[in-house]
């Protein structure tokens, strides 16, 4: 009967630190995922009318040359590219995989301009991982964009 107990107990005691080495895993990945998410609205510009929901972004740290920054990108190939923080930050927004080109935005074209980039101070594949939000409201290549998009974590 102790020989059964044992094993029992031994049993039981397996199977709670597996649940907790999966606990830990389910956190540990959580706090390290990437999260992006907003909108994008391009209104009677050059590149003409769309709007689209960013799910993704790439840290400016994985291209060459290397800048602070993200690139945020959408299902259909639109993007909108950040580099720098601030006042002196510039975007850019791509319709389609940029093949009817790009808007270039700065400051001087927004009535609304929050626009934060910075490092994260993690790393994943040996690129520094930044976070940040653009919030604009800006006149453009004949129309309008807005932005409230955020991100964290973003790598590669």
């Amino acid at each position: 009967m102790a020989g059964k107990t044992s094993t029992i107990a031994f049993a039981l005691l397996g199977v709670a630190i597996a649940a907790i080495g999966v606990m830990i895993g389910v956190l540990m990945a959580r706090h390290g995922a990437m999260k992006v998410g907003g909108n994008v609205n391009v209104d009677g510009t050059s590149l003409g009318t769309f709007w689209f929901g960013v799910n993704d972004c790439t840290s400016g740290a994985a291209f060459v040359p290397p800048y602070l920054g993200a690139n945020l990108r959408a299902e259909g190939g639109f993007g909108l590219r950040v580099v720098d923080s601030g006042d002196k930050a510039r975007l850019w927004v791509f319709s389609q995989g940029g093949k009817q080109g790009a808007l270039t935005i700065d400051k001087g074209n927004c009535s609304e301009w929050d626009v934060v980039v910075d490092w994260a101070h993690k790393t994943a594949n040996r690129v520094s991982m930044v976070n940040g939000h653009v919030r604009v409201q800006c006149a453009v290549g004949g129309g309008t964009v807005k932005a409230n998009v955020t991100f964290e974590r973003c790598a590669q």
